[in-house]
């Protein structure tokens, strides 16, 4: 008897619950795989049209140094710009490699020898990163104010890269030509070809 008495306010209850009670909206995706949200979207996709860029992290510091953290920040994008830099370099090189072998083979010249051609890559990849690097712009910082990271967004331009990429390897491949690898003619009057086709836009 007491179960049925108390049964009828049970189920208004449950049909209150039902009918008046806060509705559950689906999840949302988040902007961005970072756990803070409103995190700016270059965090997650650093690609962009007009040249390389990378971001760099920095946790917070005992000491609460903000210069400290931005110099640390901008030599993490910096060393992942490097990477970047490389495979660009050696994209470049590939192209013009196939091109002066293509025009060997059809004027019966030697190729370039594969232990020369990385030579140069490594050199050309050691001078820009040496050089150019320090040349790179900051172009936007942002905190995270759940953990205090500190993110940058560091760019090379496509302007500075093309123009440093094009003196490295034109300075390489004349001093291996004045060490006698007369075969590396042919590459400097494919190199601005080379170049532009090597672009990730490319690909």
């Amino acid at each position: 008897m007491r179960l049925s008495r108390y049964l009828p306010v049970g189920l208004a209850m449950a049909g209150l619950v039902a009918c008046g009670g806060p509705k559950t909206e689906p999840n949302k995706v988040p902007v961005t795989t970072t756990q803070t949200k409103n995190a700016p979207s270059w965090i997650d996709n650093e690609e962009i049209p007009d040249g390389l860029a990378a971001v760099g992290i920095a946790q917070p510091n005992p000491m609460g140094d903000k210069s400290m953290m931005r110099t640390v920040a901008v030599a993490d994008a910096r060393t992942k710009l490097a990477g970047k830099l490389k495979v660009r370099v050696q994209n470049m090189f590939s192209q013009l490699n196939q091109q002066v072998t293509t025009a060997a083979a059809d004027n019966t010249k030697k190729p370039i020898k594969t232990d020369v051609m990385n030579r140069v890559i490594e050199n050309v990849t050691r001078q820009l990163v040496d050089q150019e690097l320090a040349g790179t712009t900051t172009r936007n910082y942002w905190n995270d104010p759940s953990d205090g990271n500190l993110y940058v967004f560091v760019v090379m331009t496509k302007e500075t890269m093309d123009r440093a990429l094009a003196g490295a390897a034109q300075s390489q491949i004349r001093k291996e030509i004045a060490q006698g690898e007369q075969s590396l003619n042919a590459a400097l009057d494919k190199l601005d070809a080379a170049i532009a086709a090597s672009e990730p836009n490319q690909h």
